[in-house]
């Protein structure tokens, strides 16, 4: 499974920051959740307002990674691919 910036392998995922593609293991999140962000922008005929979805990953050093998607499903779908890939992960946002 793959979007513009994500790519789901085998033991790992694959995520474009910058210009660079970086991997991370599976077995290295600890949780993993869907991100909407509200986004406003001027037009010439006035404001227009879309969202913007990211899949947001917390790894076991604590590291938390944005991600951005074209879209909610295929985070959702994404979401549950790492769940079977790793039992472990928590899925979904909980406050701190």
């Amino acid at each position: 499974m793959e979007d513009k910036r994500i790519r789901l392998q085998e033991n790992e995922i694959e995520y474009k920051k910058g210009f660079k593609w970086h991997t991370l293991p599976y077995t290295d999140i600890r949780q993993a959740y869907l991100r909407v962000e509200e986004v406003n922008g001027r037009l010439c005929c006035g404001v227009a307002s879309f969202d913007m979805f990211f899949l947001m990953l917390k790894t076991n050093s604590d590291e938390l990674l944005k991600i951005e998607a074209t879209s909610k499903d295929i985070v959702k779908q994404m979401l549950e691919e790492i769940k079977k890939k790793n039992e472990k992960a928590e899925i979904g946002y909980k406050k701190p």
